[in-house]
């Protein structure tokens, strides 16, 4: 009985790699360069570079630090996780995600009022920018 057993394991294991083998690679997909609109697109959280430390920070000469305040309250307001809403084609729903403002795209709207009105089925389609 162990050895019908092992005969199938191995029967098995050979078609299943033969199949395998024989499998096409998978489609390789352009780009797409164009949405009917900006609810197609797929989220962007637009996430910042990793914000320098303080032993990354650079001295001058006389010792005194090359950034200032302004520059730190700048890059805090810029690094700081925001709750901002998309757009999901598949669901037709708008869902919350974290941002930062570090680039992104338009499928991201400061409250879920504001994507819902953008972006429910049938207002987006009057508005129909290309992007």
């Amino acid at each position: 009985m162990t050895t019908l057993i092992s005969l199938y394991i191995f029967l098995i294991s050979f078609l299943l790699k033969r199949v395998i083998a024989s499998l096409p690679d998978p489609p390789i997909f352009a780009a797409v360069q164009h949405y009917p609109s900006l609810c197609y697109l797929p989220p962007d959280s637009g996430l910042c570079a990793p914000e320098r430390t303080n032993q990354d920070t650079e001295y001058s000469n006389d010792g005194a630090s090359k950034y200032n305040r302004e520059d730190e309250e700048y890059n805090n307001n810029i690094s700081r996780l925001l709750t901002r809403y998309y757009f999901d084609m598949a669901t037709e729903q708008c869902y919350p995600f974290g941002a930062q403002n570090c680039g992104g795209n338009e499928n991201r709207f400061e409250t879920l009022l504001d994507c819902q009105k953008r972006c429910r089925m049938g207002s987006f389609r009057a508005s129909n920018t290309k992007l």
